[in-house]
């Protein structure tokens, strides 16, 4: 059935891709669990659109550059390791920008984020995957007082995490490291006070590590509010992602910047009507 649906929606890219072509779709992955359909998503993008980096988008804001036709950026969140071990190869091979949403609080360290703990208890007790993840779904809901309290229940679970060193290696080839706060809460959830802590520990992360990218942000999970947005200005944020899965406006505002989600391992029909803009216009209209 999931196969039939995007076979059917893939049949109007097309369509979209023209209908779509002068407004920018930044595509938002997690994991490279598969480099070899990762690396035909590539072929394919570099046929159909002109991917851009970070500077080109700052150049468009800041001094009204135009965007070229089909614009279009590659973005990962979280930073799993996949992202360097899987993924920047195959980047490098076909001389491909990208930019990486960091959790400053995880480089260097052996501990997962806080998502996968959860997870992981819950499997372990039996649940299916879906059922955990309905899981972590109500923690979402909870305030960050209350979810920090609640997770005391999950013990930290081992996972070899990016390195300093790494996020150079991943600088040094095209990959613009940027901020997804310190340790990925919900900030429509988190009081002002505990939305700062999160902004001022990630800037000493990016200052220590010497990187520039702390003004580009993504938030975690998409969770977007005015509260925070006016937090962000006050830290002077130059862009500012979401998770909203769809392809915007003509007129974008930089602080408000929609991506659609994708994986680096589904089929190509998939992929192609949600790239397009296809699976985002009807999937919003069913909304």
């Amino acid at each position: 059935m999931r196969n039939k649906l995007y076979s059917a929606l893939s049949s109007f890219h097309f369509f979209f891709k023209k209908k779509y072509a002068y407004r920018l779709r930044v595509l938002a992955y997690h994991t490279v669990p598969d480099e070899i359909v990762f690396e035909k998503q590539l072929i394919y993008l570099k046929s159909q659109y002109n991917i851009i980096n970070i500077e080109t988008l700052k150049s468009h804001f800041r001094d009204n550059q135009p965007l070229p036709k089909n614009p279009l950026l590659i973005t990962f969140d979280d930073g799993d390791v996949t992202v360097l071990s899987k993924g920047l190869p195959v980047l490098k091979k076909h001389n491909l920008s990208s930019c990486l949403f960091i959790i400053t609080g995880l480089i260097n360290t052996s501990k997962d984020v806080w998502i996968k703990r959860i997870e992981a208890k819950e499997m372990k007790e039996g649940k299916t995957y879906l059922q955990a993840r309905e899981v972590v779904k109500s923690f979402k809901q909870l305030s960050n007082v209350e979810r920090l309290g609640r997770m005391e229940e999950y013990p930290e679970v081992s996972k070899p995490q990016l390195t300093a060193e790494d996020l150079k290696e991943l600088s040094q080839n095209g990959m613009f490291i940027a901020n997804h706060t310190h340790t990925h809460p919900m900030l429509d959830k988190c009081s002002p006070e505990e939305i700062s802590e999160e902004l001022t520990e990630a800037k000493k992360v990016f200052e220590n590590l010497q990187f520039s990218g702390f003004d580009v942000f993504a938030y975690p999970n998409g969770n977007a509010d005015e509260q925070t947005t006016k937090i962000l200005k006050k830290f002077r944020m130059e862009l500012v992602f979401l998770f909203d899965h769809k392809i915007n406006k003509k007129n974008m505002d930089p602080l408000n910047i929609s991506r659609i989600r994708v994986d680096s391992d589904i089929e190509m029909t998939e992929f192609k009507a949600k790239v397009s803009g296809a699976h985002p216009f009807f999937f919003h209209l069913r909304k």
